[in-house]
């Protein structure tokens, strides 16, 4: 039990010294860490693309070395705004995702000041094709794949989760697809239309301007029948991605007939409410994780 408590305080100390570096970051590709997994678990860097700016398209993958079998695989998309974090600041999820069964995966993407926005849309799914491809040399399970993002990262989930699969393809792995089987997206920017009033700095003055652009890159508008389980978690007091967000894609969602949809919304929530109250935030996420990715598909 002591042991238990143990990592359950260095998670949370761990979850909040991530926000205050997220918090205070100004811009750019946050610095280095150190990853140093606990006892049992293999945790290994590998590039899915070549690119010109380091760690711009690297995954961190944690697993058990006692791995027998094909486990399910989580992959967590950092936020900043797609103009800053690494990999490296979720890389404690991965781990602990790694604890508790999962091949744990964090993920880097070109950050818009690297390459111009959506690029970034383009990297994260190359990057589960490419996942998908090394499942041969890692423990994971191609069909059992769920995509966590916060902010900036949880709209890159969405739109990779709910688009085509021919739109924002790079060509690379083209013998895989990026199919995923559930998304938790939490702080999640979902409308770009509705945002124009507040402004899209991620992107060019002629992108601001395209609405049929906005919207190929809005999950609202890609909402469909079909699509893979959601959880949307956000905090109700939001003032960096407002209430409309959610309200909008709920409302889409029971226009289409969506059922595969679930909001949880924190009373009093700021944008990083998650963080802070990880004692109870982490726990919903990994219900619905478990429920929809640890039982084997046929």
């Amino acid at each position: 039990m002591k042991m238990k408590m143990s990592l359950r305080f260095i998670l949370i100390i761990i979850t909040l010294c991530v926000y205050n570096v997220e918090a205070s970051q100004k811009g750019g590709r946050a610095p280095a860490i150190e990853i140093l997994p606990p006892e049992g678990i293999v945790y290994e860097v590998k590039q899915y693309r070549e690119s010109n700016v380091k760690r711009a398209c690297q995954i961190g993958i944690a697993y058990s070395s006692n791995a027998k079998e094909a486990l399910p695989i989580v992959i967590f998309i950092h936020g900043g705004g797609w103009s800053k974090g690494d990999k490296d600041i979720v890389a404690y999820q991965a781990l602990r995702y790694a604890k508790r069964g999962y091949v744990g995966i964090t993920l880097s993407y070109r950050l818009v000041q690297e390459s111009p926005f959506p690029t970034c849309i383009y990297d994260v799914k190359e990057a589960i094709r490419y996942i998908k491809s090394i499942c041969g040399d890692i423990p994971g399970d191609l069909n059992r794949i769920g995509l966590q993002g916060y902010s900036a990262g949880a709209h890159l989930a969405l739109v990779a989760a709910l688009s085509d699969e021919g739109d924002f393809h790079s060509g690379m792995y083209s013998e895989y697809d990026s199919k995923v089987q559930c998304v938790v997206a939490v702080s999640a920017p979902t409308d770009f239309i509705a945002r124009k009033k507040i402004g899209n700095k991620c992107m060019t003055k002629e992108q601001r301007e395209d609405d049929d652009f906005l919207k190929s890159v809005s999950p609202v508008y890609l909402i469909h029948e079909k699509q893979v389980p959601v959880f949307m978690m956000h905090g109700d007091a939001d003032d960096v991605v407002k209430t409309f967000h959610y309200e909008n894609f709920q409302r889409r969602c029971i226009l289409v007939g969506n059922c595969n949809f679930i909001l949880d919304v924190f009373p009093g929530g700021n944008h990083t409410y998650f963080f802070k109250n990880a004692r109870t935030e982490h726990p919903k996420m990994d219900r619905f994780f478990d429920e929809h990715l640890l039982v084997k598909s046929d």
